[in-house]
């Protein structure tokens, strides 16, 4: 991992709450997502089971705290395989970067800011597309020059795919309703807590840069008219 590429806070809270990361994370989610696809597919009404329904969960069907992250990302046998594929390697890439505790938290601070829109808002989740896009787009900062093979073909670099990513995101900022706009805002903003430090260190350190640059120019300007003086 990168030093400097998660905020401070993360490595005191690891050593407060040792305990908290959970090994091979990428397994349980790609093996609710496997179970949920199954389920639907064998019976397409089990779908409203698992869904995050605020109003359902406070009428004691608590499981859908968890159940809504086992609601298929596809239904298409192929794509799912593909989706499956692509959701372990992205998570297991974080937790050989990050280790158990901080990928493990990435995900609990996701899933937390999912129910929590859910619930302040009264909204039902019907997917975790959002949840594997910030999960994408972590392992695309901290190894943005991997080369993977798209549709198990294409080789393409991490950082072109996150790319794309941010530009789709940005397309629905500008296409949603308030609330889908909203809600967008709110689960990337679980990006955002763990990377923005780090962003705003690059951009300081750049603007650091750009400033000596100028001012060695100047430097160098004054020195050139010294020379030249007195005038011929």
């Amino acid at each position: 991992m990168v030093d400097g590429q998660t905020p401070k806070w993360i490595d005191r809270l690891e050593r407060l709450m040792p305990g908290l990361g959970i090994p091979n994370l990428a397994l349980y989610l790609v093996g609710a997502q496997g179970l949920g696809f199954f389920l639907v597919l064998a019976n397409p009404q089990a779908l409203g089971l698992l869904i995050l329904d605020p109003y359902l969960v406070l009428h004691g069907e608590l499981w859908r705290l968890i159940t809504f992250l086992a609601v298929p990302l596809t239904l298409s046998p192929l794509w799912m395989v593909f989706a499956l594929w692509f959701l372990y390697f992205i998570i297991n890439g974080i937790e050989q970067e990050w280790g158990e505790f901080r990928t493990t938290l990435y995900v609990l601070v996701a899933v937390a800011l999912t129910i929590a829109f859910s619930f302040v808002f009264g909204c039902r989740i019907w997917s975790i597309i959002e949840l594997q896009s910030t999960l994408f787009l972590a392992a695309a900062t901290i190894a943005p020059e991997y080369q993977i093979l798209l549709f198990f073909i294409l080789p393409v670099k991490m950082k072109w795919l996150a790319w794309l990513s941010v530009a789709y995101i940005i397309w629905s900022l500008i296409v949603s309703s308030w609330l889908g706009r909203l809600y967008l805002l709110v689960m990337y903003a679980n990006y955002l807590l763990f990377f923005g430090p780090y962003f705003a260190d690059r951009l300081k350190a750049f603007r650091r840069r750009k400033k000596f640059q100028h001012d060695v120019a100047a430097g160098r300007g004054s020195e050139e008219e010294t020379h030249e003086w007195p005038p011929r």
